[in-house]
């Protein structure tokens, strides 16, 4: 089969390999639909550290089974599926606690397992998900996304009509405003350096943005919270920045959510968070809100489909991606078709 294979930083051919073949308890997806994720970018130009090469990328995908092993009882050859990237154990401390996503022994598809920029990618049954029937293909790849902006804005502790600041409009941050309305946020403050990311974002909802390459944005945050900060910030970009920022936009005692973990090691004033009692958390992956985001996308509460603005073949995969890296292209969403 063909698959976009990360040999090092800077370097994903297409290359030939074999079709993986399923293990007892695994199905055998034929990928319909892959999104491309700012992880994947960072991952592609070596910054993260996460990704050891050789390694199929792409965790963001919904397919179709084409084989199956012994031990899987619930899908059958043809069932249409999405698929979660994390593989977790079952009997950690977290995993028993109800927390899947942090769990000790987990792994992921496209960071330590082969993912989904190929034609066939083979996971344990653990991790698929029916894709219902009044869902797209490309719905199905944005499942994964949203869930995760879902499981941020279940871990800030927000009242109603609370001032959500959201740094970066990503997807992830773009999905974000649209999880932030659902629970109930009242103004929405998007800050990001891209002016046709802003646009996207006043799109969705987004009552004020703001652009740091313009103006200051922490003096912004403020004018708009009568001098005080916001009592919840999603910061979703993970540079020294963008966390520092996260920390003065914040009110005293406020609570601030760190999604993005683009740099490993960040720089950050300490006496930001002490003296004022902030609360910072990191968000990482999602829990029950993959089943979730499968019912708010097939009840049409969020179509996400919106961010897609560039359609490819899996072949044109490495090109676009180096891109994004290169910064040559802004698009929001990428979905690539084998």
């Amino acid at each position: 089969m063909k698959a976009l294979v990360y040999e090092g930083a800077w370097q994903m051919p297409m290359r030939d390999v074999p079709i993986p073949e399923p293990g007892t308890d695994q199905v055998q997806v034929k990928v319909e639909t892959v999104g491309v994720c700012g992880s994947d970018v960072h991952g592609f130009k070596g910054t993260t550290g996460r990704r050891k090469p050789p390694i199929i990328m792409g965790h963001e995908f919904s397919g179709t089974i084409t084989a199956a092993g012994a031990e899987v009882k619930n899908f059958l050859v043809g069932d249409r599926v999405v698929v979660t990237p994390l593989l977790t154990c079952g009997y950690c401390d977290n995993c028993r606690a109800g927390f899947p996503n942090i769990c000790q022994n987990r792994s992921g598809l496209g960071v330590n397992l082969n993912g989904a920029y190929a034609d066939y990618v083979s996971v344990s049954q653990k991790m698929v998900f029916p894709l219902p029937g009044e869902m797209s293909w490309e719905q199905g790849a944005l499942v994964e996304p949203l869930a995760v902006a879902m499981h941020a804005v279940n871990l800030t502790p927000m009242q109603l009509m609370d001032t959500v600041v959201i740094i970066g409009a990503g997807t992830i941050g773009l999905l974000t405003i649209l999880a932030a309305k659902m629970k109930g946020a009242g103004k929405i403050i998007v800050s990001d350096v891209s002016a046709h990311r802003l646009d996207f974002a006043k799109r969705l909802g987004a009552d004020v943005v703001v652009n740091p390459a313009k103006e200051d944005a922490i003096d912004a945050v403020k004018q708009q919270t009568n001098g005080k900060g916001a009592p919840a910030v999603i910061e979703a970009v993970g540079i020294t920045a963008t966390t520092k920022q996260s920390l003065f936009m914040a009110r005293n005692g406020g609570n601030v959510v760190w999604i993005g973990n683009s740099d490993p090691e960040i720089t950050i004033n300490m006496q930001q968070i002490v003296t004022r009692e902030l609360t910072v958390r990191g968000t990482y992956g999602f829990n029950d809100e993959f089943g979730l985001s499968i019912e708010a996308i097939r009840t049409q509460r969020i179509d996400p489909t919106g961010l897609i603005e560039k359609r490819a073949a899996l072949a044109d995969g490495s090109g676009i991606i180096n891109d994004l890296a290169k910064g040559n292209a802004d698009w929001i969403k990428v979905m690539l078709k084998p």
